[in-house]
């Protein structure tokens, strides 16, 4: 049988497990997050002088030198070995310098680190350390100037503080040979942040200042945990350390600039793909560009960037994206040799970097060779949405003035106003039908420009003239619908055999967008005011004007040829009529649009947005660096022997007190008692009584009769 636990480990499990923890802190978790200093190496106190410096470090030259005349052991045997040498020299040229050893006193920088590894590594063979070449550091590596540039103070900050643009500041040394290598990256990305975030820098010899950007642990001391160049971000309208954002990945432009754009400007990314995890769907459309197919993306415009290095999209790329994101799909293609040749078959992209413009899967793509500009990308996006019909969305309608909540793009005061729409399912046929209104807005467009007496006169038709009036005044505006996305709204409008191609899932090949004007009117203030006394004492009156429409609507269907001039006939026919007859009020709800869910190939990144500093890898960062601090921290341990001696001592006395003893003993005679009681119910009987049974009316006679009963009581 396996032995049981022994009773002192039930009764002390808890002290001796906080014991262990508390002096496995102190004896290997503390020392490791404190590893010996510089003035440790040579056996200094804290912030001694430089002459003390040199006077230990004479001491230990001393010693080298007459154990090496003396040749009592060879020098790798020595007490002090060939890394301990190394150390005690480099600790040496490090302290006797007046501006490292001041900058290390105050915030524990020791920015030749790098160097000191590389030159460990190129002696790392060598066992005399005679040969090495001094001194380890080049005085000219911390000697040098950086080209600096909006270099800040503290005023300059605390002024700035409401600013409503994002500021990120380098931190930087003019001796450090890790900012002198980072400054042509620093421009760099002060480039492509200019215009969306402003950039600072702050020289270490500000000391206020630096230490301010600085961290700082349990002890107080102000220290960059990766060294300089440290980069701080402080969000719009940051004033304290309490919501500035500290960077600490890799000190590169790509990274430095995803960091920034994804977790301080709140941008979105624009993801990278290749011919093989594009989605099948698009594959056709590059492909098959002349196909009539329904691609997921109908909707939008799709902008691809191509690129060799793999960068991620610059910041002003991301800030369209997002400002575009109801109109515009953005997406990276990464550009192999491999893949030169179906990129050039499907777009006509010859090399990267280049972007195209796929506009619809009858047009054929614009493509552009070399690096997008912002202003010739946003005057490239506008001109093509100038020449697109926007789309009805739950998102748009407000805007266009094409929903019965009684909004117009006239404004409040305007009381009647037309919409047309051209409802369908994404197809050719509805790109087609697309693409004739925007021939039927242009030329309104056109008109629209001239005066009006110049229009009359100028125009032989003049049934064209309400039209070109109405779209001037904004009570005209075209969009289009999504039949298969909007199916409520697409029935509404519609009568069953219109809206069998037009609206609903796609069953067959056939579609047949349609034209059609709906006409809105707000009713007038005193008719407001009437409807408001009325409904006032009225509760029934009153939840039913809760879900009535602010405007009523009258549809009239398009049935004419697809010429632009008939529909522009066609229109100013139907403001004309709607404008000059008095039409009465219809209170007829109309059903919601649809909230469209977006594409997963094409808004993956664009509708991703990250808020300032709420990634989970920024959050696992801070957990990190929170989890080092805290391990540094040398009140823990004391903390956990000092618990684990008050729980032995709590424990020893709940065991040793009276009323403790007392329980026991009454359960250990408890525990005799039952045991007496099973011994005697355990005895074994005597052999006369074993074939007893417990009563004599149990057994049955061998001589009884049994007696017939008649029906009398008395027998």
């Amino acid at each position: 049988m396996a032995p049981g636990i022994p009773p002192f480990l039930k009764k002390y499990w808890l002290p001796l497990l906080l014991f262990a923890v508390g002096l496995f802190f102190q004896l290997v978790v503390l020392p490791s997050s404190y590893p010996p200093t510089h003035y440790d190496v040579l056996k200094l106190g804290r912030y001694a002088s430089v002459e003390e410096v040199r006077k230990s470090y004479e001491q230990f030259s001393q010693k080298w030198y007459f154990y090496i005349y003396r040749s009592l052991l060879k020098l790798q045997l020595w007490l002090l070995s060939f890394r301990s040498q190394f150390l005690i020299r480099y600790a040496f040229e490090l302290l006797s310098n007046p501006i490292l050893k001041k900058y290390y006193d105050l915030f524990g920088l020791d920015e030749q680190q790098d160097v000191f590894v590389s030159i460990k590594k190129q002696y790392q063979n060598e066992e005399d350390y005679t040969k090495i070449k001094l001194p380890l550091l080049d005085p000219s590596s911390y000697d040098s100037t950086i080209d600096a540039f909006n270099v800040i103070g503290h005023e300059e900050l605390m002024s700035g503080a409401d600013r409503e643009k994002p500021l990120l500041v380098q931190v930087y040394s003019n001796w450090s040979p890790r900012c002198a290598q980072f400054s042509d990256s620093w421009k760099r990305i002060a480039s492509l942040l200019d215009g969306l975030a402003d950039t600072g820098m702050v020289e270490i010899s500000d000391v206020e200042l630096a230490a301010h950007h600085a961290d700082n642990k349990f002890a107080k001391q102000p220290f960059f945990r990766n060294g300089l160049p440290a980069l701080v971000a402080y969000p719009p309208f940051c004033r304290s350390s309490d919501c500035y954002m500290r960077y600490q990945g890799e000190l590169s432009v790509d990274a430095v600039i995803d960091w920034t754009a994804t977790y301080v400007l709140g941008l979105p990314r624009i993801l990278y793909y290749s011919k093989e995890t594009l989605d099948y769907a698009m594959f056709l459309f590059f492909t098959y560009l002349f196909i009539n197919i329904s691609v997921c993306c109908e909707k939008k415009v799709k902008i691809l960037f191509f690129s060799s290095t793999g960068e991620r999209a610059a910041p002003f790329l991301r800030k369209l994206a997002l400002e575009y994101s109801n109109y515009v799909a953005f997406a990276n293609i990464l550009w192999t040799e491999e893949d030169s040749q179906f990129w050039w078959n499907s777009l006509r992209v010859e090399s990267a970097p280049a972007f195209v413009l796929l506009k619809g899967s009858v047009t054929d793509p614009a493509v552009y060779h070399g690096l997008p500009n912002r202003s010739e990308l946003i005057k490239l996006i506008e001109d093509h949405r100038r020449q697109e019909i926007p789309q009805l969305r739950s998102d748009t309608a407000t805007q266009l003035g094409c929903d019965a909540k009684g909004h117009s793009r006239a404004g409040f005061d305007t009381l009647v106003w037309y919409c047309v729409i051209v409802a369908g399912r994404p197809s050719s046929e509805l790109s087609k039908m697309r693409e004739l209104m925007h021939s039927t807005r242009k030329k309104l467009t056109g008109y629209a420009g001239a005066d009006q007496t110049e229009n009359l006169d100028s125009l032989n038709d003049v049934a064209t003239s309400p039209a070109a009036i109405a779209f001037k005044d904004n009570r005209l505006s075209f969009a289009w619908l999504d039949g298969d996305v909007q199916k409520k709204l697409c029935l509404f409008y519609l009568n069953p055999e219109d809206a069998e191609g037009a609206c609903g899932p796609r069953y067959g090949d056939h579609e047949s967008p349609r034209v059609f004007i709906v006409r809105f009117q707000r009713r007038t203030k005193e008719e407001e005011e009437k409807i408001q006394e009325k409904t006032k004492n009225n509760v029934m009156q009153s939840l039913l004007q809760q879900g009535a429409n602010s405007a009523s609507l009258l549809v009239a269907k398009y049935n004419g040829t697809q010429e632009a001039d008939e529909i522009v006939k066609w229109i100013s026919q139907i403001i004309k009529d709607g404008d000059t007859h008095a039409i009465p009020f219809f209170d007829q709800k109309v059903p919601d649009l649809e909230l469209e869910e977006p594409s997963r190939v094409w808004s993956s990144g664009t509708r991703t947005v990250h808020s300032a500093g709420s990634g989970l890898v920024q959050r696992v960062k801070s957990v990190i660096s929170l989890v080092s601090d805290y391990a540094g921290d040398p009140r823990i341990g004391p903390s956990l022997l000092l618990c684990a001696c008050i729980s032995f001592g709590a424990i020893w006395l709940k065991n040793t007190s009276p009323s403790v003893q007392s329980s026991d003993n009454r359960q250990e005679n408890k525990t005799k008692t039952n045991e007496m009681t099973g011994k005697r119910r355990s005895r074994k009987p005597r052999s006369g009584l074993t074939d007893n049974p417990v009563s004599i009316t149990d057994e049955v006679p061998e001589d009884a009769v049994n007696l017939l009963s008649s029906g009398s009581d008395s027998e």
